[in-house]
């Protein structure tokens, strides 16, 4: 994949994800924080196959992003509960988005 797509994509996703907390007013710091996730998460999934684990292509993306964002959730967890679970369905459907983005345009940098 070319690495101005894969930024690109990143951008996008980690904007789908910061936009709801900054509307919600949300620390600048962790909507920055869930912006930056989100394109490391988008650079790691196009560039990674998960073959030991023997797990189709489309779930790349929500394994990765899922334990990508572990870490956060045990920071989350401490101070905001009802957050953590949502954090985890992000992280699997931004996951799951990453990995049909990354599926449909294998075949434009072919």
């Amino acid at each position: 994949m070319e690495i101005l797509f894969t930024i690109f994509v990143g951008v996008l996703i980690g904007a789908i994800d910061a936009l709801p907390m900054l509307l919600k007013k949300m620390d600048k710091t962790s909507c920055l924080s869930a912006f930056v996730q989100y394109v490391i998460v988008t650079f790691i999934v196009f560039n990674t196959t998960l073959p030991q684990l023997g797990i189709n292509e489309f779930l790349v993306g929500p394994v990765v992003s899922f334990l990508m964002a572990l870490p956060v959730v045990v920071l989350i967890a401490k101070e905001e509960r009802k957050a953590v679970p949502i954090v985890l369905v992000n992280a699997v459907v931004l996951g799951l988005l990453i990995s049909v983005i990354k599926h449909f345009s294998v075949s434009l940098f072919v």
